[in-house]
């Protein structure tokens, strides 16, 4: 397994994780949720265009890669961010992101019935502590939960896991991952923009502050989060990813414990170390079978 590709993973993962951080705040400074996402994928469009052109790398697809590209950036990939932002007037953020980061088996499940892949012990082990690791770190707040919130929540789940096993299984794998990616956030950028327009418009970006952190979104928690996540597929698969990607609600909850003061209980403390172990067994597996 690669080492490169494990670390691309966790960057991936990590950055997703800082999310909250930016759009929280952007939030506070007069934005909605909905023209927090176009602003985001905006932004990204842009900032990314600019540096592949620079990069000359080639915005050519096919017919059929463009429609593979608009369900998994559109569909699956909008899809997921959107409807995550919608369960979160319904259920609390903590269940909800619980219930978002069951995709490693909803992935694990897709690769069984459609491509007959079967997981190691290994792998299938690690993916029941990460799991166990996110419940404990989510729902040690508890909270009432809301059919429709719940339902919101498990379509996250289902359009993520297509997401994941498109970018390996579609004729994208072997496309340059820095053109899927600008198609990905070019998409989505279109997408968010008809969603606000539906609910109240876009606001203008009223302060600096609220600029910054709206390009902060874009560039780290999606740029980055993105084309790293692109090639880590490429590079170790889809399950595999998807195992290491219980690194998002860690470092949400770190930017909680360390950024906004918010105290680390001790259902938490056992959350972190079991995605912790997760994480680490995935990586050394992958050591052994390099070697």
């Amino acid at each position: 397994m690669s080492s490169k590709g494990i670390a691309y993973a966790i960057i991936s993962s990590a950055t997703f994780g800082l999310i909250p951080l930016f759009s929280v705040a952007a939030m506070n400074g007069g934005q909605s949720p909905f023209s927090v996402l176009f602003y985001r994928f905006f932004f990204s469009t842009i900032l990314f265009g600019v540096f592949i052109c620079a990069k000359k790398v080639s915005f050519r697809v096919s017919l059929k890669q463009f429609v593979e590209l608009f369900i998994l950036g559109g569909l699956c990939y909008g899809g997921t961010a959107l409807f995550l932002i919608l369960s979160y007037g319904y259920i609390p953020t903590g269940i909800a992101t619980t219930i978002n980061f069951l995709y490693p088996v909803m992935v694990a499940l897709i690769m069984f019935v459609i491509y007959r892949e079967k997981p190691t012990l290994g792998i299938a082990l690690a993916i029941v502590l990460s799991l166990l690791g996110v419940a404990f770190m989510a729902w040690s707040r508890g909270g009432a939960l809301s059919t429709r919130g719940v339902i919101y929540a498990f379509i996250t789940i289902v359009a993520y896991g297509f997401y994941i096993v498109g970018l390996n299984k579609s004729s994208l794998r072997g496309m340059n991952g820095n053109t899927v990616t600008f198609y990905v956030l070019l998409i989505a950028t279109v997408l968010f923009f008809l969603v606000a327009q539906l609910f109240g418009g876009i606001p203008p970006i009223a302060t600096a502050r609220v600029a910054l952190n709206l390009v902060s979104l874009a560039v780290v928690a999606t740029i980055i989060s993105n084309l790293t996540l692109v090639l880590a597929v490429k590079e170790i698969g889809s399950t595999t990813t998807s195992v290491l990607g219980s690194m998002e609600p860690l470092t949400a909850l770190a930017v909680g414990v360390f950024w906004f003061g918010e105290q680390l209980t001790f259902w938490q403390t056992v959350g972190v170390v079991l995605v912790v172990t997760s994480v680490s067994m995935v990586v050394l597996l992958g050591k052994r079978k390099v070697h």
